[in-house]
């Protein structure tokens, strides 16, 4: 009988992301396979359309009926493995829900969760990609499963994303509607971040964007429905010429927007990582994470990170040192961004020429 195989990575959107080169390897080691994916509401539409993929489980967190909707779903599916990608307790948890007879995941953990799998892959040190570290997890599992899988250097990381029809149309629009022509070249600024301590100031996000439209470019800030504040702040000093594209599209059309782009300025936050997965030329703004462990995983990024005494720090909401702003992302300046964003447009320019 075919293995019945669960991926549990349920967030958040560059995790999850980052996990899918591993779901990759493991339909090449077990093309018979069923294999599933938990993951929470809003990032699963990442997902939608995923050819490998057999059978998506969501998880609507925070409303008790959803909550119980997946459980119950997540119990009825009869898994045979369990893979814990997330390592964190909720995660775990989710695992051992599922009923699998064999949970595996990386030892040891953070929260020390690896107490609640049945088979521990050692995990030597956290100073590699995250996409690396999940491949890695992937064929240590498909190995003590089936016995031989593809070498590990043989695995190309492959992060395709598949827009619909629907999303596809959306760009068009809203392109359409901000008379973007044939060949003009798109900036796309992407200033908020989930965690408050990776934000560049958004004053100079309005500098950037300044400089930017005043050399001839088109310019357009995206985020979520979250981004809509620090996107105000940004844009109510400048004309109508700076577009606003935050809060307008889903996941996938978002995809498809910066895939169009040719140059994607943003902090370490989620969508950079579509930007890495859809090829889009990046100008990364880091400040308390490494990007050695989660930068975008792609050759056309320039990462910008000013690595102080105390960096790596990984704070999420404020400076430890009590800086208003953290000092690893004071030390980005506006000429340096703005340098960076040129050098990507010139190679863009090279290698469509």
């Amino acid at each position: 009988m075919a293995p019945r195989i669960l991926i549990v990575k349920l967030s958040s959107l560059g995790d999850v992301l980052h996990t899918l080169p591993a779901g990759q390897l493991l339909r090449q080691a077990f093309p018979e396979a069923h294999l599933g994916w938990a993951v929470e509401r809003a990032h699963a539409g990442l997902l939608a359309g995923q050819p490998w993929l057999d059978e998506l489980i969501v998880w609507d967190r925070g409303q008790a009926q959803g909550s119980w909707r997946f459980l119950r779903e997540l119990c009825a599916s009869r898994w045979d493995v369990a893979i814990d990608f997330q390592g964190l307790w909720r995660s775990a948890l989710v695992a051992r829900v599922s009923g699998a007879r064999r949970i595996f995941g990386h030892a040891p953990t953070k929260e020390h969760s690896h107490w609640l799998y049945h088979e521990r892959v050692p995990l030597a040190t956290m100073d590699r990609h995250a996409v690396e570290r999940s491949i890695d997890l992937a064929h240590a599992v498909a190995l003590r499963l089936r016995g031989t899988v593809p070498a590990r250097e043989q695995v190309r990381p492959a992060f395709a994303l598949y827009p619909g029809a629907a999303d596809r149309l959306a760009v068009d629009e809203w392109c359409a509607a901000q008379g973007l022509r044939a060949g003009e070249r798109l900036v796309l600024l992407n200033p908020h971040c989930r965690k408050d301590a990776n934000r560049w100031p958004a004053e100079r996000f309005t500098q950037l964007a300044d400089r930017l439209l005043r050399a001839g470019h088109r310019v357009a800030l995206v985020g979520g429905n979250v981004a809509g504040d620090v996107c105000d702040a940004i844009a109510r000093p400048l004309s109508e010429s700076l577009w606003r594209a935050d809060g307008k599209f889903s996941l996938l059309a978002t995809a498809e927007l910066i895939r169009r782009a040719q140059v994607f300025v943003t902090g370490d936050t989620g969508p950079m990582h579509i930007a890495a997965a859809v090829g889009t030329p990046i100008v990364a703004l880091f400040g308390p994470a490494n990007p050695l462990r989660t930068g975008p995983f792609t050759p056309s990024a320039q990462v910008i990170y000013k690595r102080l005494p105390c960096s790596p720090c990984y704070a999420k909401a404020r400076c430890p040192l009590g800086h208003a702003i953290p000092a690893c992302l004071a030390e980005i300046s506006v000429d340096e961004v703005s340098a960076a964003v040129s050098g990507q447009l010139a190679a863009t320019w090279r290698r469509s020429a």
